[in-house]
């Protein structure tokens, strides 16, 4: 049991140095959205809409970890769940905004924009944190898989 209180607290800090990154993600779309070039440009838009679903996935599983800490509830049936509900429909909005900033980046008016090599380097902090929670979830699944129950 107290190896996997560590774990659930190395996963709540992951998730908390991604609130971290999301908030300064934030900060930035904010500080470029006025720039009409990115405003207008698809790509970025569909970036904004990816990232956005992300955070919202991301925050809600952020959200079942502190309640399964809260509850000292480590079943392997709710870590799955935040698992496949939670933090792979997070990744995969990330994966999708990722695809998006870069295709919005091939325009060179985007490219040379200062605040875009600021996103860039944000998106890639966070798609390594996003691996960490990920592989950590991984870890204590299978820490906490059940055995299976054989029938006679």
């Amino acid at each position: 049991m107290f190896n996997q209180t560590d774990e659930i607290n190395n996963l709540l800090t992951l998730m908390r140095l991604q609130n971290s990154y999301i908030s300064e993600i934030n900060k930035l779309i904010y500080a470029v959205i006025s720039d009409m070039t990115l405003a207008n440009n698809h790509e970025f838009c569909k970036f904004v809409n990816h990232f956005l679903e992300f955070s919202h996935y991301h925050y809600n599983s952020e959200g079942y970890s502190q309640a399964a800490q809260l509850v000292q509830t480590y079943h392997y049936v709710l870590l799955e769940r935040l698992f496949d509900s939670q933090v792979l429909a997070a990744a995969e909005q990330m994966e999708l905004a990722i695809g998006h900033l870069e295709m919005a980046a091939r325009d060179t008016r985007i490219r040379l924009n200062p605040q875009i090599l600021l996103l860039n380097q944000g998106i890639l902090l966070m798609e390594e944190t996003q691996l960490k929670i990920i592989e950590t979830l991984e870890a204590l699944l299978q820490s906490s898989n059940p055995a299976p129950q054989f029938q006679n």
